[in-house]
């Protein structure tokens, strides 16, 4: 009898304990959870117009000739008369920390003028410095990342078009590269078109080439 009441103490003992450090663990672990988000601050950044944005076009035509204050950015594939528009933005006015991170970033155009055949126009990161001044032969010498998004024109004006440069931002926000923002360009051919978009310093609003940063910091 004693044997017997001794062996149901110690089950006893042994249910309580694991429950008790099975608590525990839960405590701790919902904690953390809690803890943690309760400290992390989402936002979101729109920048547009010429305050935070920097944007052109190079004319292979006209390759001495700058077009960085111009109210439009064309692009256009015609064999030695290729157009191509540069693009990038400040983000100081965000106030988004290095610790920080994009959680999506969307880039948009405004196609003021469609081309009357619709194009496939590439979006790829621009790894060196340029300016509005710069010219077709300038670009020429600038250092180019592998294309990853295309914008399909369509034939249709006053469109937006976007496409997300998520990977691009948030290197940026973390440790300064990709600050050089994005060209677009055609490989050359015979089609005589040009797509045209709204720059930052297009009157309309709507037309300005926007970038909306979803973050976390």
């Amino acid at each position: 009898m004693t044997l017997r009441r001794l062996m149901i103490l110690l089950a006893v003992s042994l249910g309580l304990g694991g429950s008790a450090a099975f608590a525990a663990t839960l405590n701790v672990g919902s904690w953390h959870m809690w803890s943690g988000s309760q400290t992390l601050t989402k936002g979101t950044c729109t920048l547009s117009g010429t305050a935070s944005t920097t944007d052109t076009y190079v004319d292979e035509h006209l390759p001495t000739s700058s077009f960085g204050g111009g109210t439009t950015l064309t692009v256009g594939p015609k064999t030695n008369q290729r157009t191509w528009a540069f693009v990038r933005f400040n983000l100081s006015s965000c106030s988004i920390p290095g610790t920080g991170g994009a959680d999506s970033a969307t880039l948009s155009l405004r196609i003021t003028t469609a081309p009357t055949s619709s194009q496939t126009i590439d979006v790829a990161p621009v790894l060196t410095t340029w300016d509005g001044a710069s010219t077709w032969n300038a670009a020429q010498a600038l250092s180019y990342g592998a294309s990853f998004a295309s914008i399909v024109t369509g034939t249709t004006s006053n469109v937006t078009k976007s496409v997300t440069v998520t990977a691009d931002v948030d290197a940026l926000i973390r440790n300064g590269s990709a600050g050089f923002g994005w060209r677009l360009s055609e490989a050359a051919s015979n089609v005589n078109v040009s797509t045209i978009f709204g720059s930052a310093e297009n009157a309309t609003a709507a037309n300005q080439p926007q970038l909306v940063i979803n973050y976390e910091k």
